[in-house]
């Protein structure tokens, strides 16, 4: 059922309007405290951005395949030209985006080691924006309003959002049947009256109606005060591990979330909001945009930082396969591995033929895992296996070795490579750990300047004696 409700999303038209920012993530470890201050030295390995705020809410709708105008304002400095930059390669146009010089880009920088942050740096200057940017949005808010299926408030309390900005959105809705969808900020919910539903978590509509909520009854209360208060259709209280409830005037309904291992809520708010506006900008009635909200957060709280997830990986979590996601395109591996990097997860690259899979093969690649916190597996191709092994290989085909390594529970992810090495494969993959045969002691390794240059090493496994794919095939033969 819930596979036939993803099918029918379609790529409709949203606006999102809020506060953006820039999320970004030092990565690095912590190996020694300062001689200059009982403080810890992070020696940095990675440095990543990601769009915040509103921003992750027009990646995630834009990851699920809607078509969005992105109305806010960014500074004109550095954060703000790459916000811009980063959306117009997701397809976002930055058109409706306005260049405020009064203030700065609003930045999050947060410094990690391994899974662990330390410390986050903000950058923002929070003041309602000036007047004569504030009525030049708000015409165009009136010009897009009749083009759109939906509309998404994001409101990260930094200024963007004002009272006059917010009515303006409301009634060209309003007048134009376009549904409005809130995630809102601070205690008072009357700002967003008019809107179609908000969705506070519990803590936020504890705030905001002044109800303690302890149990389910509490919960029911607040809603339909707010509900009340905003004059909505219904109140969306996301509650984490124990789902969603919806009210409404006449009705409660709760819907449960499948349990699963929680790495990072931040953004899992976004991911609601946008899975709720595409579902009934596509059609669906808000109890079946839960469910799908319900599925789509709960793939990003598996994942560090503020996530996005697509349409396929939604058909894909519904499936019981073991080893869904594991074979990916190279062009895919930056994203998979970006949540492992931001852990401080050590990345460990390996690669072969893996023809005709034998104990050896076993053996090197758990000792492989060993070295790290994620195997990636390299495997040639059949084209690339043909020009290494020459005529007659490789026996497997290409889709069988895949498979094979994939079934090995140590084994995260695995790409197939054209090339007759793995360079470009390694370039894409920036390992920490770079894996071969002992045979290669004393030789130039493929890609091992990439990896050394990061900081990273490379490492050598023992073979196991008498065992070859060569070997094997001559004794069949024989």
């Amino acid at each position: 059922m819930t596979e036939i409700l993803i099918k029918k999303l379609k790529p409709a038209p949203i606006l999102v309007a809020g506060d953006v920012m820039v999320d970004e993530y030092i990565l690095g470890d912590v190996e020694r405290i300062s001689p200059e201050s009982p403080v810890p030295v992070l020696v940095a390995r990675d440095r990543l951005r990601k769009l915040g705020g509103a921003g992750n809410v027009v990646r995630n709708l834009v990851t699920m395949g809607a078509k969005v105008a992105l109305f806010a304002t960014v500074g004109a400095d550095n954060a703000g030209r790459w916000f811009k930059r980063h959306c117009e390669e997701m397809g976002v146009e930055g058109f409706w985006l306005k260049d405020d010089t009064s203030r700065p880009t609003t930045m999050k920088t947060r410094v990690v080691a391994r899974n662990q942050q330390i410390v986050r740096i903000d950058e923002e200057h929070v003041t309602a924006i000036a007047k004569e940017i504030e009525l030049a949005v708000a015409e165009d808010i009136r010009s897009v309003m009749p083009q759109v299926k939906a509309a998404v408030v994001s409101d990260y309390g930094k200024g963007f959002l004002t009272p006059t900005l917010l009515q303006t959105l409301l009634s060209s809705a309003k007048a134009n049947a376009v549904p409005v969808f809130v995630d809102p900020k601070g205690i008072d919910y009357s700002r967003y009256r008019g809107a179609t539903y908000i969705t506070p978590n519990v803590r936020e509509a504890s705030m905001a109606s002044g109800i303690e909520i302890h149990h389910r009854e509490h919960l029911l209360e607040a809603g339909r005060i707010l509900v009340d208060q905003v004059k909505a259709e219904g109140v969306v209280i996301t509650r984490g591990k124990d789902g969603i409830t919806l009210v409404t005037r006449n009705k409660a309904q709760d819907f449960p979330v499948k349990p699963v291992e929680i790495v990072d809520v931040t953004g899992a708010g976004d991911t609601v909001v946008s899975a709720l506006a595409l579902s009934v900008a596509s059609g669906l009635p808000i109890e079946n945009a839960i469910v799908l909200a319900n599925l789509a957060a709960s793939l990003v709280v598996a994942r560090f930082g503020a996530a996005s997830v697509s349409l396929n990986e939604m058909v894909e979590a519904l499936k019981d396969h073991r080893h869904t996601n594991k074979a990916l395109s190279p062009e895919d591996m930056d994203v998979a591995l970006r949540n492992h990097r931001m852990q401080g997860h050590r990345i460990v690259f390996t690669n072969g033929c893996f023809d005709l899979f034998h104990a050896g093969h076993l053996a090197s690649l758990r000792k492989a895992s060993d070295f790290g916190d994620v195997l990636v597996v390299g495997i040639n191709s059949d084209k690339s296996a043909a020009g290494l092994k020459g005529p007659g290989r490789p026996i497997v085909p290409q889709s069988d070795r895949v498979e094979l390594v994939s079934a090995l529970s140590f084994v995260d992810f695995v790409v197939v490579f054209d090339e007759e090495t793995p360079l470009d494969l390694i370039k894409k993959v920036r390992p920490d750990v770079l894996v071969k045969g002992e045979d290669w002691v004393g030789k130039k390794v493929v890609g091992e300047e990439i990896v050394i240059a990061r900081g990273g090493r490379v490492e050598f496994v023992k073979h196991v004696g008498g065992l070859s794919t060569t070997d094997l095939i001559r004794k069949i033969r024989g």
